[in-house]
């Protein structure tokens, strides 16, 4: 099905909060799949990828540390959306040649909208590299290289990654082709984490549903 922008943010911003994602991190899911939507990426399938893989697990074992100058979770892969919101905060230390590397980063395609944020913040060019794939942020589109460009076999699966900061121009706002397709198979893992937030009936929610106002 094809779903606009706004529909697929806030489809994906419910799923990560029925994922147990904090309401923050949560809107940062869904700025992050609506840019990935925006610039061509399928950004809906790379986040039910990433609530499939991170169902069940506590925030403190995805929480991020760094104590070897690495960052890596806790326990497990490292969760893109919460390394991401770290790298934004952490925008004004990217300087020409400065470099983060991240363990065992779980669908590091995710990674890219909060690189894309941060380079525009910090004023300077950045790549994503990871298993032969670079990501290249730098004054146009972003542009994806190495394992045939294909998001799907590229930005799944777990592994290192590393971000460095290059010379060269912050990227500019000029989105690609938009991939707003969502799969009815994407579509019905987003709306079972999504489903997740709404509250259960309660014996008192029951028994006043339908009832009419004395006023009536």
């Amino acid at each position: 099905m094809i779903c606009s922008l706004n529909e697929i943010e806030a489809l994906a911003r419910k799923a990560a909060r029925g994922g147990a994602m904090s309401w923050g991190l949560a809107e940062e899911a869904g700025k992050a799949v609506r840019w990935l939507s925006d610039n061509g990426f399928p950004g809906p399938w790379l986040l039910a990828e990433l609530l499939r893989q991170n169902d069940g697990k506590p925030y403190c074992d995805l929480a991020p540390e760094q104590p070897d100058g690495i960052l890596r979770a806790r326990r497990g892969p490292l969760c893109p959306i919460i390394a991401g919101a770290l790298i934004c905060d952490r925008a004004d230390e990217l300087k020409a040649g400065a470099t983060l590397r991240l363990h065992e980063v779980a669908v590091p395609l995710l990674l890219a909208p909060f690189a894309f944020a941060a380079s525009r913040s910090a004023g300077v060019a950045l790549a994503l590299e990871w298993q032969g794939v670079s990501l290249l942020l730098d004054g146009g589109v972003p542009k994806l290289a190495g394992a045939a460009a294909v998001p799907a076999g590229a930005g799944t699966g777990t592994t290192s990654v590393t971000l460095t900061a290059r010379d060269g121009q912050a990227p500019a706002w000029s989105p690609a082709t938009p991939d707003r397709h969502v799969s009815a198979e994407t579509f019905r893992i987003l709306e079972s984490f999504a489903f997740r937030t709404y509250a259960p009936a309660t014996e008192a929610s029951r028994a006043g549903a339908g009832a009419g106002s004395d006023m009536d």
